[in-house]
């Protein structure tokens, strides 16, 4: 692995033998994205370059490679941590792409979005270079809440919408130079509010249900104008919506989690956001908590250690250091 400025990294299957080459790429790149299996007619000729860079919880990679066929089917995803959307940017050459029995040919300066959690097969003919970024689902699917139904589809990139996505992906990769911090640590949202705009350019057909869609997003937008506030809960929301307390459950059904649970992913999002800037580095960690809507510190304290396997202090120290 080369250690690349401003954060990011990279390997290639230069110094590999050309007999190991396929595996030592599986092995790499399973280790950036949820795993897949490789599979191409020989070794011979193949090639591989991968860089990246994690921003928050986003991971963006920058991939070279000959012809090759991807595949992920539930014998990966069983056990797995399966909570990313992915969404490839080609840059170069031409791809297939297949899941939920959808057909997607992507070429330069197009997009696709699929889901880790579901089975999907990609191949590629010759050549090729593309965009990857691995993104929280329940983060895409705040700023997106039909994201879902645009898995598997065509995604253009050369033009308002995606233009801006392709853009930034691209300048980020093209010059992977030294990010000054203040920059990186808010580059995370940037990323996700861009994708989220792309993709309202995929082909895709009306949501089954654009009223609940619409309802469900103006209580998500609810949410998170009032979130800083610690006594923001179920009935509250109901009640400023003017739903029932049923109705808004119902709502976050199909979610991948319930209201209240919503309410605390988003406040230990914005916290860790909050830990990683070094322009709050002066401020207590329990005055973040308090300020962003906890009212016990011991039970964020645990709540964020469940949610991101650290404690608030050594991931802020991590981030520091």
């Amino acid at each position: 692995m080369i250690e690349m400025a401003g954060g990011w990294q990279g390997l290639s299957t230069d110094l590999v033998p050309p007999c190991e080459r396929l595996d030592y790429w599986r092995e790499a790149t399973n280790s950036l994205f949820p795993p897949t299996r490789l599979a191409r007619p020989s070794y011979e000729g193949f090639y591989g370059q991968v860089s990246w860079l994690r921003i928050g919880e986003v991971t963006l990679a920058d991939i070279v490679s000959t012809s090759l066929e991807v595949t992920r089917s539930e014998r990966e995803i069983r056990g797995q941590d399966d909570r990313w959307f992915e969404a490839t940017i080609q840059v170069e050459g031409e791809g297939a792409f297949s899941q939920d029995g959808r057909d997607v040919v992507t070429g330069p300066r197009s997009m696709v979005l699929y889901d880790s959690r579901k089975p999907y097969a990609m191949r590629f003919d010759g050549p090729y270079r593309q965009l990857s970024l691995k993104v929280p689902r329940a983060a895409l699917r705040e700023r997106l809440p039909n994201a879902d139904a645009l898995v598997a589809r065509h995604v253009p990139a050369s033009g308002i919408p995606g233009r801006f996505i392709y853009d930034l992906a691209a300048g980020l990769c093209d010059a992977p130079e030294a990010l000054p911090e203040p920059i990186a640590s808010r580059l995370e949202a940037h990323l996700l509010d861009l994708l989220a705009t792309a993709l309202l350019g995929a082909d895709a057909p009306a949501a089954a249900s654009p009223g609940r869609l619409s309802q469900l997003e103006r209580v998500k937008r609810y949410i998170l104008a009032h979130l800083d506030d610690p006594d923001l809960d179920p009935r509250e929301i109901a009640g400023a919506n003017r739903i029932s307390l049923r109705s808004l459950y119902e709502l976050f059904e199909t979610e991948d989690m319930q209201v209240a649970r919503f309410i605390q992913a988003q406040r230990l999002d914005r916290i860790r956001r909050d830990l990683a800037d070094p322009l709050k580095r002066a401020l207590p960690i329990s005055t973040i908590a308090l300020d962003r809507g906890f009212k016990d510190i011991s039970h964020f304290s645990r709540a964020f250690r469940r949610q991101y396997g650290m404690g608030p202090r050594a991931f802020r120290n991590g981030r520091v250091n």
